[in-house]
């Protein structure tokens, strides 16, 4: 599994970029940690009230802050693992390694020309929850790591019949982990579907490297989310 993921991330490193390369060397053996880590946690919890399935969903995301306040939302995805270890009936903690899409649209015009520009930023999201479950209804709270993968930003030009793209790879601008909170409820039924809504705020600003280097802006998602995790 490792080797896989460094084989991509080195894959996704621009040629002569060594500040990027080593970089990606950081994030890979930061994964490495963190999914060790979240290995040996769900193992230990193999004896106990463990339980496990999948989730995905759509997100709805933007950046916030100072520098970011025209942004729009636009639309991405999540799609994972989730895991529970329950102390009880009522409460437990809640483990998730997600592939999950976010970033930004802003949309603007000038004269006789309107620009789209997005934002794309893949992250894995490692979030840890506390989860409180009553009679089906769920609420989870807690803090989340999350590791880039990749970045890029795209820029469509229309004016009148003609409309330019310009796609450019901006995976070394931001810092390549991200620390955030999440914030959600939902409901669980006995089948073990559920349905979950979720806030995603990020803590620290994501711009490491770029034009907006040192400028506020931080993620920000809302995540509709379908799971089933048999015997939960």
């Amino acid at each position: 599994m490792f080797t896989a993921f460094y084989t991509f991330a080195a894959g996704i490193a621009a040629p002569g970029s060594y500040s990027h390369y080593y970089r990606v060397l950081n994030l890979y053996f930061n994964m490495k940690k963190f999914i060790l880590g979240l290995g040996l946690a769900l193992m230990a919890g193999a004896a106990g009230a463990q339980t496990m399935g999948v989730k995905a969903g759509l997100n709805y995301t933007t950046l916030k802050g100072d520098d970011a306040k025209n942004y729009d939302y636009r639309p991405g995805y999540t799609a994972g693992l989730t895991s529970r270890y329950g102390f009880n009936e009522l409460i437990g903690i809640q483990t998730e390694v997600l592939f999950t899409s976010k970033g930004y649209k802003n949309t603007y015009a000038t004269n006789s020309i309107e620009t789209e520009e997005r934002l794309r930023l893949n992250y894995l999201d490692i979030p840890v929850l506390l989860h409180l479950q009553v009679s089906g209804l769920f609420f989870e709270l807690g803090p989340q790591v999350s590791f880039l993968l990749k970045g890029k930003h795209i820029v469509e030009v229309s004016k009148g019949n003609t409309t330019t793209t310009n796609k450019s790879d901006v995976t070394d601008n931001p810092y390549p982990i991200d620390f955030g909170y999440a914030a959600g409820l939902g409901y669980r039924a006995p089948s073990g579907v559920g349905l979950g809504l979720r806030y995603n705020g990020g803590l620290k600003n994501i711009d490491d490297e770029g034009s907006f280097e040192g400028k506020e802006r931080r993620n920000s998602s809302f995540q509709l989310t379908l799971s089933y995790v048999p015997g939960f």
